[in-house]
Formats: structure tokens, sequence, C-alpha cells
């Protein structure tokens, strides 16, 4: 059983709503917003109106787990999960026991592009369509009817600290540490060197004999 949670990216435009299966609980999604928030810095670039549109900020946040997910493969010997993100549009999925509002402004404003996160835990027995209709209305008071406050905190999304030597990358896929090269460059290294690409397929010829 995994801690089931939605997830609401919303302004006064736009409301959309996601759904995750597993780990919606605040240890594991306090750390994973704040990377994404690098992450969407990162993939946006100069474009940096797009983190002002809930659509593309939830578009950005389903590959970012699909990312985190693919992480997770490089880390076993073998297959162990399902290769598809955990997050997807909600649909009509009702299970759900974390509730998570990512607010981003509506103005392109790098004094105030700052997004707002909440996490709350949902009150068992109270109205979960009237508690949606208040999240998609933004009647913020109302929430205490049906959610419990858990956190509350506030991110910039801006692409600092360590990251890909080569694209400044900061996601999940970050393979070497030192230094560090995501999974992009690494592979664009090894297609576009002949040599690189020859030692590669070297290592790929030895590795059955050496492996478990």
């Amino acid at each position: 059983m995994g801690t089931r949670g939605e997830i609401y990216v919303r302004n006064s435009s736009a409301v959309i709503e996601l759904w995750r299966h597993y780990d919606a609980y605040e240890r594991y999604m306090k750390p994973y917003f704040k990377l994404f928030a690098r992450y969407a810095a990162w993939c946006v670039d100069g474009q940096r109106h797009l983190l002002t549109y809930p659509e593309d900020v939830a578009t950005m946040l389903i590959t970012f787990d699909y990312e985190v997910k693919l992480s997770q493969q490089l880390h076993f010997s073998r297959r162990l999960f399902e290769v598809k993100p955990d997050l997807r549009p909600r649909g009509n999925i009702d299970d759900f026991e974390k509730v998570w509002i990512l607010d981003i402004p509506d103005i392109n404003d790098e004094r105030r592009l700052v997004w707002r996160v909440r996490g709350f835990d949902y009150r068992y027995g109270a109205n979960v369509e009237e508690m949606r209709d208040a999240i998609r209305r933004m009647e913020d008071a109302m929430l205490d009817c049906y959610l419990r406050k858990t956190s509350n905190f506030t991110l910039v999304p801006k692409n600092e600290g360590d990251g890909c030597k080569f694209c400044r990358y900061p996601g999940p896929l970050l393979l070497t540490e030192d230094p560090p090269v995501c999974a992009y460059c690494l592979v664009r290294k090894v297609k576009g060197d002949d040599f690189v690409k020859e030692q590669v397929e070297q290592i790929l010829k030895v590795a059955p004999l050496i492996s478990p």
C-alpha cells in the first residue's frame, strides 16, 4: 500500500489536478518539491514566464516524476518498477490520504516569482467534492473543514547549486558525482566521440562476463 495523494497546481487562471499512488507523505514530498523547483527553472531556461502557467508547471512535474522513476531503475540490476511516472492526471480517482497545493503567481515578476507549497492530511469523513470545489475556487478559509495542514513553505524556482558539468541539469538523472554529469550529456558524449564510444562498447562486451 502506498501513501496516496492529490496534488493541485493552481493560480487564478487555472487549477490542474494530479494524483500519486506512492510517497505523498511530508518526508518525501518536501525535498521532492525543492528539487523540482530547481529542475523546472532549468527546463524553462530563460522562458521564466512558463513558471507562472499551471499547465506548464504540471507538465514539468509529471516529467520530473518520470525521471525520478528512471533514476530508481538505474540503482537496481534488474527491473523492479514499472517504467512510468507515478504522478498522473487525477481523473476520477478518489483514493487519497494527503493533499498538496502548489500555488504559483499570476505575473512573471522576478521579485514575485515565488511558489507556495502546502501539505494537508485529509479529515476522514469530510465531503470530498466540497473540498475539491473549495480548492478550485481558492476558498482557502474553508479548507480547515476538510483538511489538517501539515506543511507550509515557499520556493523560489532557480537553478542554483551543483548540477551537470556540461548543461547544469540539477535533476534525478545525475549519473556521476565527480564531476557531476547527467544521463543526457553522457549519452551525447558517447554518441559524439568515436573513442569514447569504442571504450563503452568494449565495456559492454566485458560486462556480462563480470556481472553476477
